[in-house]
């Protein structure tokens, strides 16, 4: 743009290329070649760059933001998918840290990349606006930024290194966070912060140090931009003006291209460092998306809509690795009737809950629902007949009232209203909640810490009642529990009696004792059948002994 003003009180022999053109273009349109019509020009197409840089930072910040919120979404659904096996054996910080700072590692990284093809397109049309000026000069120019890009590849490998090594520390530190803040009461009241402390400071002074390099390597390429552009180009200034007689005005215009280029050229190296610097992001993303599609919950598809008749197991074996946890185990559950599973701690009693929800797959052995075999059901239909409570309540930090409903109701509602409380009501709960001071509005804060043990597994069981589902499991939901707050569910429970399905796995006897069928479990295996007063009456059984145990009489 500068150069046709340079050139307007020159003879036209000594016009360049762009120059000739540009004049060409005014006489073509009826404009004088002037000072004003060429200043004019300057300002349009710098406008108009004005304009494109503008439209262009739109486009990408929507572009950017839409493939963030996308990425985050399908996550969520493969975390929804996945094995629950493979849950289990991996790390909760991992899967956090992907979600909370690998995508977002993984966006910047895309954004620098994205970056690193402007400035190449940049870098083209730059060198070959300059072959116009001078392709002699422009040639031994490209020469000397290609020796010296090439000299800085060695920091784009240890950066992308410290990249990796940041990820993976990210991920250690998050596990190790998570785990504090879900023990904290624990860690708190015995004064126990120490050694996990010093565990968490490592990794932060690991993170430190990664950053610390990261950051140095890639300013390296910026730092040392400008002093060889400098040096290049004086050199340059020197040898054309005094050697060679060139105007100074053409010279400058070619050393502002050369200028440019070696910017860009250091910009580009500068951001391929930044984008070795975020590129563990990218390897953690695309990792964890293979993993996840590898365990994948495999299931059927057919579609049960209620249930009918029966869930069957039948010659149930499972094992974790070489530890061979049930043995041929074969159950019956009924609809509508209520059925105890006990044994002592390790027994089995929580895996056959998981096989019985599809969580886990038996290595042999079937379980059918209705005479169809889960592996031919879509698992979470039989998911969605269920309602479980736990030992360890699963309370949300929100209200009573969004507790209950999952968020499913507005407590304004006057319909939603009613279902919420009738629910509250059923789990005995309904009175305390009353009591509280904004009632059902009242926030319970992280997993409930505003309210006791007891009123949590209410709210629990309340959030059960209010799914409707057609069968209730309850797991070790009372062992945790005062008499008081045991009686109180265990009310919960007795009203569903009859009313829907309800299976109940507790190592406390007195939890079934009003069950229709009792199964007893020992070493994985089921060892004896039958009723409360049945199982009792024979003084030769295990179940007996273990009421014996436990004080518990008929």
């Amino acid at each position: 743009m500068l150069l046709p003003i340079l050139n307007l009180t020159q003879l036209e022999a000594s016009h360049d290329f762009f120059t000739k053109i540009l004049f060409m273009l005014l006489g073509a349109v009826g404009l004088e070649v002037s000072l004003t019509p060429l200043l004019f020009v300057v300002f349009i197409a710098f406008s108009l760059k004005g304009g494109l840089t503008l439209l262009r930072a739109i486009l990408f910040s929507y572009i950017l933001g839409r493939f963030e919120k996308n990425i985050k979404i399908d996550l969520c659904n493969k975390y929804k998918s996945m094995k629950y096996g493979y849950f289990v054996n991996t790390k909760i910080g991992y899967l956090n840290n992907i979600i909370t700072t690998e995508i977002q590692r993984a966006v910047v990284c895309l954004n620098t990349y994205i970056e690193v093809l402007a400035s190449i397109i940049f870098i083209s049309i730059y060198i070959f606006s300059a072959l116009f000026i001078n392709s002699g000069l422009t040639v031994l120019v490209l020469l000397v930024c290609i020796i010296v890009f090439v000299m800085m590849r060695a920091l784009a490998r240890i950066t992308r290194e410290m990249s990796v090594l940041t990820s993976e520390n990210n991920a250690e530190t998050q596990s190790i966070l998570l785990q504090i803040i879900a023990n904290f009461k624990y860690l708190k009241a015995t004064d126990s912060f120490k050694r996990i402390f010093d565990q968490l400071f490592t990794m932060l002074e690991n993170g430190r140090k990664y950053t610390y390099k990261s950051r140095v390597l890639t300013a390296i390429p910026l730092s040392i931009a400008e002093p060889i552009a400098v040096l290049l180009l004086s050199a340059m200034i020197c040898y054309s003006v005094v050697y060679k007689g060139e105007s100074l005005g053409s010279v400058m215009i070619l050393s502002l291209f050369f200028y440019r280029i070696f910017t860009r050229i250091f910009a580009f190296q500068g951001m391929w460092q930044k984008f070795n610097s975020f590129v563990g992001g990218i390897e953690v993303l695309e990792d964890a998306t293979k993993v996840l599609d590898i365990q994948k919950e495999h299931t059927g598809q057919s579609k049960v809509e209620k249930f009918e008749e029966m869930i069957e197991l039948k010659r149930i074996s499972f094992s974790f690795g070489a530890k061979q946890v049930l043995f041929d185990v074969n159950m019956n559950i009924p609809k509508n009737k209520s059925i105890g599973i006990v044994g002592e701690s390790g027994s089995g009693k929580t895996t056959l809950f998981d096989i019985l929800t599809g969580l886990l797959t038996p290595q042999s052995g079937e379980v059918r629902i209705d005479g169809v075999d889960y592996r031919k059901i879509d698992i979470t239909a039989i998911r969605n007949l269920m309602g479980y409570v736990t030992q360890d309540s699963v309370i949300f930090n929100d209200s009573f009232a969004n507790n209950i409903s999952l968020w499913e109701c507005d407590f304004q509602n006057n319909s939603s209203r009613e279902k919420i409380e009738n629910a509250a009501k059923l789990a005995n709960c309904d009175t305390f909640i009353k009591d509280t001071d904004m009632g059902y509005k009242t926030e319970l804060g992280d997993k409930g810490v505003r309210v006791s043990g007891g009123q949590r597994q209410r709210v629990a069981i309340a959030r059960e009642i209010f799914k409707e589902p057609a069968i209730m499991v309850f797991d070790e939901a009372t062992s945790a529990l005062d008499s008081k707050s045991e009686l109180f569910v265990q009310e919960s429970i007795n009203a569903m009696k009859g009313k829907r399905t309800v299976v109940i796995i507790a190592h406390r006897l007195s939890t079934v004792k009003n069950c229709d069928y009792i199964y007893v479990l020992k070493s994985g295996r089921v060892v004896e059948v039958g009723s409360f007063y049945e199982l009792y009456s024979n003084t030769n059984s295990y179940f007996f002994k273990m009421c014996e145990a436990q004080n518990l009489q008929n």
